[in-house]
């Protein structure tokens, strides 16, 4: 049951990732938490899957990135990602609202809680008709800095990515080539941080890594795919949307990591 578990959200997080460019990372880090009961080692085992299916994604879409965008939202990216996943090391992040929902016990933790309210935004911002936010080229490092703080701090960095890259009505390939660059650089800064600093033995624990990888890389397949088959307009729909959701379960604390 757990490595069917395993398999059935490394792909469905990885599809749904494809498009969206975020919830593979917060997906598999409570699956990899219940496997092997250790957060930091479910944190650096989500890393490696999720650093690994987007250099297999880049690989499949590498020829659509626009570089201007990437560059900018990458360089200042990386100083904060080293930031936040410093923090992280030291970090023990806090219960701030305790709930019961159905008989089972829900936690709020304040860094989702704040997470979440800044994804309902930028959702809502997209989602409602005459609200809109327009950033300038000029304004991209403050994209790439939040995302990549947030990134380095507790891994959810696509969402605020996709939040900011959204705005530039960039093809949706381009757009999806664009966000897979900036997420393989702060992957790069955060993983090197975490196993640097972290003391991580995976032993026997690769099988699952595996198991989860290949999951994932169907996925990634399959999402270029039915890429071809959405229009731009209903993409973004389906980006706020999720967005929306999973700030929505962030903030009410249906997930944890």
């Amino acid at each position: 049951m757990e490595i069917a578990i395993l398999i059935f959200i490394s792909f469905g997080a990885s599809w749904l990732t494809f498009f969206c460019g975020f919830g593979l990372g917060t997906m598999l880090t409570p699956v990899f938490y219940m496997l092997f009961k250790d957060l930091e080692i479910a944190i650096a085992a989500t890393t490696v899957v999720h650093f690994l299916n987007n250099v297999f994604k880049f690989m499949l879409m590498k020829k659509n990135v626009n570089w201007k965008i990437a560059i900018r939202f990458g360089l200042a990216a990386i100083p904060s990602a080293i930031l936040g996943a410093s923090i992280l090391i030291n970090y023990t992040d806090f219960s701030v609202i305790k709930y019961s929902f159905f008989g089972s016990t829900k936690e709020i933790f304040a860094l989702n809680l704040t997470f979440g309210i800044i994804l309902i935004g930028f959702s809502l911002i997209e989602l409602i008709p005459n609200w809109s936010i327009a950033f300038s080229k000029q304004k991209l490092w403050i994209g790439g800095a939040i995302s990549g703080f947030f990134g380095g701090l507790s891994g959810h960095q696509g969402a605020l990515r996709t939040a900011f890259l959204v705005k530039y009505q960039l093809k949706k390939e381009v757009f999806i080539a664009t966000g897979i660059v900036v997420a393989l650089t702060i992957d790069i800064v955060r993983s090197s941080v975490y196993f640097t600093n972290l003391d991580i033995e995976f032993s026997n624990k690769w099988t699952y890594i595996l198991i989860s990888l290949i999951a994932a890389l169907v996925g990634a397949i399959s999402g270029k795919y039915f890429l071809k088959k959405i229009k731009l307009n209903t993409l973004n729909v389906i980006v706020s949307i999720a967005m929306l959701l999973f700030g929505l379960t962030l903030a009410l604390g249906f997930i944890n990591r």
